[in-house]
């Protein structure tokens, strides 16, 4: 499980979401390129969970940056990521709000906002 910060409870808008997602990858070395072992085309999953529907999930996939509007509880996205590829998947909306990035089914970023109006939560790797 990764954690680098519990800085979500106080950000405004989608965009400085994925700004703070990607300086977060960037801060807590969220690349897997390099690593002994690592699967350099793994099977990335993307999970948000909550009550109700997520007002915003912004995520970084193979296809480029993506987002999803008003998106029914619990939320999935899968894809086939490439080597040196940073994962960023962030959601707002009513909290508890938790995302989840899973590499070729493991658990490698896992966070909950419990906070906010709405609560946002920021998941990177």
């Amino acid at each position: 499980m990764t954690r680098c910060g519990t800085m979500t409870s106080h950000l405004r808008g989608p965009a400085v979401l994925f700004a703070l997602g990607v300086g977060f990858a960037n801060f807590c070395g969220g690349t897997v390129a390099g690593v002994a072992g690592a699967n350099e085309n793994p099977q990335v999953r993307y999970e948000v969970s909550g009550p109700g529907v997520a007002e915003y999930i912004s995520y970084q996939t193979d296809g480029g940056q993506q987002r999803a509007v008003n998106a029914k509880l619990p939320w999935s996205t899968q894809f086939t990521g490439f080597g040196g590829e940073v994962f960023v998947l962030s959601a707002q909306g009513p909290g508890p709000i938790n995302c989840k990035i899973l590499m070729d089914g493991n658990v490698v970023s896992d966070a909950t906002a419990t906070v906010g109006a709405p609560a946002r939560t920021v998941c990177t790797h």
